[in-house]
């Protein structure tokens, strides 16, 4: 019997919907379900790296536990990209740490302007973005996500510093989970620009230290963080 996933086997390619022109007023469940994209591997066991203070207080959930409402939606304009990320489910609270943020909670975004599959090593159009929900346990309480962006390992070369201080956002914590919708200008982006380049790579991976890895195609032991080769072609669309 083959250990590899059934989607390791084939090539994914999906369709990005164009968002109305005008005014952006986003709200964190700004992209209704027509923007959808599927999360084909979901709710591996959380396995955190040895000695991780942050992750070991929560261990794997029992067989019973119920499994995360998870949702991940993309459009896109000429101006830039539209995410919205739901998770609903948590009987846990946040885990954020500004330390460690790669076994904190998480949602990383992994984009390539350019769609080229063909080489395992990211370029200059590929990019990996980070995405932390607000972590409401601490002191001070405020609600705001925090956003980086991360070079990618083994990278040929790196994008233009990505300026994340004009992405805009919208959060919303829940009593079970989280909502964040964010807008990121095209000009923030190295190569974006649709009326040249209308298919981009995409691929993401959720993170969370009640759940575990929840991705579009995946498991964690692919090295989908850096390889482009592993990431989905998404066509942007008019409709």
């Amino acid at each position: 019997m083959s250990t590899f996933p059934p989607y390791f086997l084939f090539s994914f390619r999906f369709e990005a919907k164009k968002v109305p022109a005008g005014k952006i007023r986003l709200k964190p469940e700004f992209l209704g379900k027509n923007y959808e994209f599927p999360a084909l591997w979901r709710f591996t066991p959380p396995k955190p790296p040895a000695g991780s203070k942050l992750s070991g207080a929560a261990p794997a959930p029992p067989a019973e536990t119920a499994q995360p409402d998870f949702h991940f939606r993309m459009g896109w304009r000429e101006d830039g990209l539209f995410l919205t990320i739901l998770l609903a489910g948590k009987k846990q609270p946040v885990q954020v740490n500004p330390q460690k943020l790669e076994t904190s909670d998480s949602f990383s975004f992994m984009l390539d302007t350019r769609d080229v599959r063909i080489i395992h090593r990211a370029t200059k159009f590929c990019h990996r973005l980070l995405f932390t929900p607000a972590d409401t346990q601490k002191a001070n309480r405020e609600e705001k996500p925090s956003l980086v962006w991360l070079p990618i390992h083994r990278a040929k070369a790196h994008p233009n510093p990505v300026d994340t201080g004009r992405f805009e956002t919208a959060y919303a914590a829940k009593p079970d989970g989280w909502s964040l919708s964010v807008f990121i200008p095209g000009d923030t982006l190295t190569g974006y620009d649709p009326a040249e380049h209308d298919r981009i790579g995409m691929s993401f991976i959720l993170f969370d230290n009640e759940f575990g890895w929840i991705s579009q195609q995946l498991p964690d032991y692919f090295p989908v963080t850096e390889d482009p080769s592993l990431w989905c072609a998404v066509d942007l669309t008019e409709k």
